[in-house]
């Protein structure tokens, strides 16, 4: 090859590898949150059922499930995930930080995005304590939306998470002896910036964090609502409020011995004319069955 070509291309492919270790960061005074989208909300999301993109203004006023308001202390391992660009504009995830480098969602919320911001220290969202850029999104190599399948993705922040063990902690990951456990009558809380149904025109994210505690249900009984529930899905009954829409790929955990731990991220939960309607449980994905993926690409090192 020529030389000069060599470095010719070697400058281009620099460039790109410093585009995306150091994207842009986000100013929050940019967004309009008024139109930011939940998931089912979104043009590509629609498209999947041949229903027409939604204005900006539908969006203020189409808005529809109850929660506690959390604490900035509560739950310090809570992510928010803004995902932007395309047709759309902004829409809104949940997740969870596992490491100061690395945050868990939804596969469903960032498969085939670029372009997504990790909010911490977000328990007031009219008050975020940092935005950090997302360099890399990693998609289950099995995840299917409509399968219902391997719904989850790994984010590595563009710069490490100022941990301070208060506002934002990593979340424990689950010992490789928990691996067995059904968790079935366990009591889990789920916590997001979903719809919580008290208004109509709710934005997304809400302005507080909330969470939910309810006991976990075992697959048989989730099945009876959801056929396609399989041995990697967790799920959580929602008669003391649940996940909504703006919840995937929020964190739900357990407490044992004073220790608690990451079992699910939501995945997916039962919509109906009322929004999100109790009754059913909200369906998760199971962490201890992705335990390896997510040792392989992160630094989180699982415990015996």
């Amino acid at each position: 090859m020529n030389p000069l070509l060599r470095v010719a291309l070697l400058g281009v492919l620099l460039t790109a590898v410093l585009a995306i270790e150091s994207p842009a960061e986000l100013d929050p005074k940019s967004i309009d949150w008024s139109t930011v989208r939940t998931l089912q909300e979104t043009d590509k999301f629609r498209a999947k059922f041949g229903l027409a993109p939604l204005s900006d203004d539908e969006i203020r006023s189409s808005r529809i499930s109850g929660g506690t308001v959390a604490a900035p202390s509560d739950i310090p391992w809570a992510a928010g995930v803004l995902i932007h660009g395309g047709t759309s504009g902004h829409s809104f995830c949940s997740g969870v930080l596992i490491s100061a480098r690395f945050v868990l969602t939804a596969a469903n919320c960032v498969s085939g995005e670029s372009t997504v911001t990790v909010a911490l220290n977000a328990a007031n969202m009219a008050n975020i304590g940092y935005l950090i850029s997302v360099s890399n999104i990693l998609i289950h190599p099995n995840f299917s939306w409509l399968l219902g399948r391997d719904d989850l993705a790994i984010l590595t922040l563009s710069r490490d998470a100022p941990i301070d063990n208060v506002t934002i902690r990593p979340v424990l990951m689950p010992r490789r002896s928990d691996v067995q456990k059904s968790f079935s009558d366990w009591m889990a809380t789920t916590a997001g910036w979903g719809n919580t149904g008290n208004r109509d025109d709710e934005p997304i994210p809400t302005q507080f964090l909330q969470w939910a505690m309810d006991t976990v249900t075992s697959n048989l009984v989730c099945q009876l609502s959801y056929t396609w529930v399989r041995s990697t899905h967790i799920c959580v009954s929602t008669d003391n409020g649940g996940p909504c829409n703006g919840d995937e790929g929020a964190p739900v955990t357990v407490r044992e011995a004073g220790r608690i731990f990451l079992i699910g991220l939501h995945s997916f939960h039962y919509s109906g004319i009322r929004g999100c309607d109790r009754g059913r449980s909200a369906v998760n994905t199971r962490i201890t069955e992705y335990l390896d993926w997510i040792e392989q690409n992160s630094d989180v090192v699982i415990q015996p």
